[in-house]
């Protein structure tokens, strides 16, 4: 173990009298490769300080080479197989001739022109092999995303810690408008937290379940709460479309959709913003679905439609009946009436039979009536704008409208109003509209990164395991699941030595 600590330590110092090499790799690459490749170095006699690239520029100076290996194809530069060369450059390193390499009476320049000769073949070997090519330009490309991906994350973590800020405000907004639906839906004004959990809410605005767990803090039930992203609703809006293509919802709009799909039957709520706001207006949309409460006799009708047919058909041949014998008694009665026939008894007996025929008639046409009679419908539908700035100035006190006038005028601080530094609701709407729009459209980029990533993983995956480039040793960093990083360093290992002698052989020039 002593032992290439003092080569290390070799490397890192140097000897004064001479113009001093100093490679600056990328942290995971001086991890993984430091031992191998001091091991080289010490044993063709090139001494080499390597360090991070984060070393700090002052102690660079004393450095006369100073050699760097990106290992990524540059901005600007189109993948393809070409950009080998580009991928495993060392800028900083001095330019030879090959054909004009010097020889000198030089021993040691003799040894590392010789070594200098042999590295470069397998380079150029290796370069010239195509399946290599492929693999090392894919391996650089996926990294390159890696890198991109981690950005993105970063950048999401600083985005949900601005929302985190000032995201209360929406929640409440939006709490206030779905209880306002409610009331709609079910006529009741004051809402506890069992009606809350009774309606069945949609929340479409591209924050995931952010809203859902926004909403569940003000006691909505979780359980009723669901979420869907607009890629998703507009995918599920065209297989509708193309389910409906021979009827009237062909060209169904959302409104279509969301009153008519299957998915949706159940869902009494859908919430909409599309974040499109101004510093005046945050308009947002609710979908509402009032249901009719359905009694137990009409779900039985409901479920007797056959038998009602019957019943129906059956009361009707009654009715006909009915009025039939009325028919017959009434022109009895006219009879007596028109010839004054004297006979008191037959003609009140008629008069009675009359109103019974009458009453019976009346009682079996309400009854034929009821049967006829539709179940209530099951729903109405209706689509409501709100505004998230109106529903805040309808809730503020004058005092209130004041403060926030006043520090909208920059007068705030002077009237002793928000001198705490806190935003009124207008400015957290307005700060939780810009941080949500940037974290919808980071998210999506991470997610599309993430899908091409994997894709392109798997595709080296095959390559790779077809071609035979696997090999024992370190796994690759670029989500690939076969191993064929040892490959990638050999010939990265192969390029750092080049580059150290090639300055040793300037040296010694």
């Amino acid at each position: 173990m002593a032992e290439p600590a003092q080569d290390e330590q070799a490397q890192t110092d140097g000897p004064e009298n001479k113009k001093q090499i100093l490679l600056l790799l990328r942290k995971d690459l001086r991890t993984r490769s430091m031992k191998t490749l001091v091991n080289r170095l010490v044993e063709i006699n090139v001494i080499v300080a390597i360090e991070d690239t984060d070393y700090p520029e002052e102690k660079q100076k004393k450095y006369h080479w100073i050699l760097s290996f990106p290992g990524d194809i540059p901005k600007g530069n189109t993948p393809d197989t070409n950009s080998t060369k580009l991928i495993f450059r060392v800028p900083g390193v001095p330019e030879l001739q090959v054909d004009e390499l010097p020889s000198g009476d030089s021993e040691q320049l003799q040894k590392f022109v010789e070594r200098y000769k042999v590295v470069q073949h397998a380079c150029e070997e290796r370069e010239k092999n195509s399946k290599f090519v492929r693999l090392a330009v894919t391996d650089a490309v996926l990294r390159s995303k890696h890198q991109l991906i981690q950005k993105y994350k970063d950048l999401i973590i600083i985005l949900e810690e601005k929302i985190l800020q000032v995201e209360k405000t929406y929640y409440q907004g939006i709490g206030y408008i779905l209880s306002t639906a409610i009331e709609k839906i079910t006529g009741v004004a004051v809402l506890d937290r069992l009606m809350k959990g009774l309606i069945y809410v949609m929340i479409i605005d591209n924050l995931d379940k952010r809203t859902q767990d926004g909403l569940v803090k003000l006691d909505f039930s979780r359980k009723v709460l669901s979420f869907m992203s607009t890629e998703k609703l507009s995918k599920e809006i065209d297989a509708f479309r193309k389910e409906h293509a021979d009827d009237e919802f062909a060209k169904a709009n959302i409104v279509d959709f969301v009153f008519n799909a299957e998915d949706f039957k159940k869902v009494d709520i859908v919430f909409f913003n599309s974040w499109n706001f101004t510093k005046d207006s945050f308009p947002v949309r609710v979908a509402l679905r009032k249901k009719t409460i359905i009694s137990k006799q009409e779900e039985r009708k409901e479920s007797q439609k056959d038998l009602t047919v019957s019943k129906i058909e059956k009361e009707a041949k009654a009715l006909n009946k009915h009025k039939a014998k009325l028919k017959m008694v009434m022109l009895e009665i006219t009879k007596i009436e028109k010839f004054h026939i004297e006979d008191e008894s037959a003609y009140d007996a008629l008069k009675k039979s009359r109103n019974r025929i009458l009453k019976d008639l009346k009682r079996r046409m309400l009854r034929l009536k009821e049967l006829k009679r539709p179940v209530k419908a099951g729903s109405e539908e209706k689509i409501i704008t709100f505004d998230l700035f109106e529903i805040f100035k309808s809730k503020q006190s004058f005092l209130e409208r004041m403060a926030d006038k006043a520090n909208s005028l920059g007068l705030g601080g002077l009237l002793g109003m928000h001198a705490d530094g806190e935003h009124n609701s207008s400015e957290n709407l307005l700060e939780m509209g810009h941080f949500s729009l940037k974290w919808i459209k980071a998210s999506s980029q991470l997610q599309k990164l993430t899908n091409h990533i994997t894709q392109l993983a798997e595709q080296l995956d095959q390559f790779v395991a077809k071609n035979k480039l696997t090999a024992k040793g370190p796994s690759s960093k670029s989500g690939s699941k076969v191993n064929y990083q040892p490959l990638i360093d050999e010939h990265i290992l192969d390029c750092l030595e080049l580059a150290a002698l090639s300055c040793e052989i300037s040296n010694l020039s």
